[in-house]
């Protein structure tokens, strides 16, 4: 893969031009005689209009996350060189628009350099050496990512291969340097010769597990061994080590970023681990650094446990200028969440996608005793969008020792106080509670009890249901989902005006796919006469999975499917199917009885309904016959933690 264009000289690699080419052949573009008829209109515009238009063709910068929702509803998993290629096709782009005619480049001349994205070490030197020869340069830098693994041992070399090649003289580290911080000390260099920086992602690409049968084990481009050290003595040691004294504090100097509005960093994954990474100490490090960044309005922090190392003190000092805080892939807890939102008294976007749960020795550690629920409540005055997803198992808030087990007790209570919400995604635990059946009102809830009246987009994650019966719980209550979004739509006095589900991909594949299509649209359509947008798309993925690189177990209902071949998907007259579907819906549809069983769940149930009692204890809270039930039946995971 080419470098890019911001850090190279005149090349056609994949088709594209550098910017080299905008500045030394911007002679012969004022000497073509004929513009196209439709641009001839487009030169007649004045500056006003045209600046506008070419700032539309500014290159979005690349995500935090790398996960990527497809407009067909899937999710994709798009990596550093992904995103470095869909920022390319933009820049390509405004290019186009530059070398139309002097006018053109003096108008996205500026523009050409407002996203920049460094993928390798010739990158990072071009654009160095760039910023000294046209110190203009850097007062149009307003976006700037980082997806060259700078303290990776590849690059470093790299690195010094291109400095001696580009300067034509040995790198000399300085007085604070060293030969294996080159990569680091030239981005230190950029980000501080740029005044109007705003928008900082530090995103290293991830690095497989190196394989055992390659002959060459230093092709992947690992952590250079001397931070290797440093970071494993940063995580392993006993006690706090002071910010000042960090390792990458001499790097990364956010405090003399005055104009930095955004920051944001990706714990890559190193060596198949995320926890022991350069990237990982860099995002602690940034938590640390938050009281210093007054002008800091969004942190996002990916595959990280948002600084919190277990020695460290759970609370944080008042940070009123942070707006948006966004955690995907986290592994945070409930009391250090509780103690960001104490923190961020003004905060105005909370999204937070889960990667592990709340354990019950965390019920003693939050901040003033306060719950999430406490402390959403505290900024009910400056909320406006908040999204909240956990795994499949596991949930965010801490249940502490309570006795029973109510699902009241373990759902968000605060949301319909949340006055200024303007856009929710939850899964069904922040709704509902943590039982994986819900209630046959809880779709009329949904509408009338559950959701703020501001609210104007509403996301469910339909993750639900345990172990065998998995399948027959999921059907049921995403019927009860259904009907709540009917629910929606009558509700006048809803401010709604888009509704989305998160659901599983199998149901629309299963053998009752045409019933669960139908209802689907059913839905869409009263949506549409309510002036509301319904659509569902898959559920979210989670890093986990795709550190594990696990290949997809189809169930065997699926295979069954497609041995079958295409005639089970034939159409069939309306009529015959709903007649058969009628039959089958109390019973076949909730209760297929088709699924195996789990050996480990097996393994867990209480040999007899004594033992079943035993487990629980004497302060169940639950009466007798609700119990036995629920044993024989085969429910008694619901009642057990």
């Amino acid at each position: 893969m080419a470098s890019p264009p911001i850090a190279g000289s005149r090349r056609h690699d994949n088709g594209l031009l550098s910017l080299s080419s905008l500045h030394q052949h911007a002679a012969p573009v004022h000497a073509v005689a004929r513009v196209p008829a439709g641009f001839s209109s487009l030169e007649r515009l004045p500056n006003e209009l045209l600046q506008p238009i070419a700032a539309g063709l500014i290159p979005p910068a690349p995500l935090t996350t790398r996960f990527a929702l497809r407009s067909t509803g899937t999710w994709e998993f798009r990596d550093a060189r992904h995103q470095w290629g869909d920022w390319l096709i933009g820049h390509s782009d405004l290019l186009a628009f530059a070398q139309t005619s002097r006018r053109m480049a003096d108008i996205a001349k500026p523009l050409l350099y407002h996203t920049l994205v460094i993928f390798d070490a010739k990158a990072l030197v071009t654009l160095v050496q760039r910023l000294k020869q046209r110190p203009e340069i850097k007062y149009w830098i307003r976006d700037l990512t980082c997806l060259a693994n700078v303290a990776g041992h590849l690059t470093i070399d790299r690195t010094h291969h291109e400095w001696e090649i580009q300067t034509g003289v040995n790198w000399q580290p300085p007085q604070s340097g060293a030969d294996g911080t080159i990569a680091l000390d030239l981005l230190r260099a950029i980000v501080l010769s740029a005044p109007n920086l705003q928008n900082l992602l530090i995103a290293f690409p991830d690095n497989e597990l190196s394989d055992p049968e390659l002959e060459d084990h230093a092709a992947v481009d690992l952590l250079e061994p001397a931070w290797r050290d440093v970071t494993l003595h940063y995580l392993t040691e006993a006690r706090p080590t002071p910010r000042t004294s960090l390792p990458v504090a001499l790097f990364f100097p956010f405090e003399m970023m005055r104009n930095l509005t955004s920051l944001r960093v990706y714990c890559h994954r190193e060596d198949g681990d995320r926890d022991v990474s350069f990237s990982r100490m860099l995002a602690d490090y940034a938590v640390a650094c938050l009281p210093d960044m007054t002008n800091l309005k969004t942190l996002e922090l990916c595959c990280s446990s948002a600084g919190s190392p277990p020695f460290e003190d759970i609370t944080l000092p008042p940070l009123p200028h942070i707006e948006n805080l966004r955690l995907y892939g986290s592994h945070i807890h409930e009391p250090r969440l509780v103690a960001f939102c104490l923190a961020c008294v003004n905060l105005q976007t909370l999204l937070v996608h889960f990667e592990s749960s709340s354990t019950d020795e965390d019920r003693d550690k939050l901040p003033e005793g306060k719950t999430l629920n406490d402390a959403l409540l505290g900024l009910a005055g400056s909320l406006r969008a908040l999204e909240l997803v956990a795994l499949s198992e596991g949930h965010y808030l801490t249940r502490g020792r309570e006795r029973p087990r109510k699902p009241e007790n373990h759902r968000l209570t605060c949301i319909p106080e949340l006055g200024r919400l303007e856009s929710l995604t939850l899964d069904y635990r922040g709704v509902f509670g943590t039982l994986g059946i819900l209630e046959e009102d809880d779709g009329e809830r949904l509408s009338q009890q559950l959701l703020p009246p501001s609210l104007r987009h509403f996301t469910l994650v339909c993750e639900w249901g345990t172990a065998k019966d998995w399948k027959q719980s999921y059907l049921a209550n995403l019927d009860i989902m259904l009907y709540g979004v009917q629910c929606l739509c009558g509700n006048k006095s809803s401010a709604l005006s888009s509704v989305s589900l998160a659901i599983h991909s199998w149901p629309a594949k299963s053998r009752f796919h045409k019933r669960f299509k139908r209802e689907v649209e059913e839905a869409r359509q009263l949506c549409a006469r309510a002036g509301i947008l319904f659509r569902t798309f898959d559920l979210l993925p989670c890093y986990q999975d795709e550190d594990e690189d696990m290949e997809p177990v189809e169930d065997e209902e699926d295979i069954e499917e497609e041995e079958g071949g295409e005639d089970e998907f034939e159409e069939v007259e309306e009529e015959e199917e709903l007649e058969l579907e009628e039959e089958d819906e109390a019973s076949e549809y909730y209760f297929s009885g088709d699924e195996d069983s789990d050996p480990e769940r097996d393994a867990r149930r209480p040999p007899t309904f004594e033992a079943f009692l035993q487990s629980l204890g004497d302060d169940h809270g639950h009466s007798l016959d609700e119990l036995f039930y629920a044993y024989h039946e085969d429910r008694w995971d619901e009642y057990l933690f």
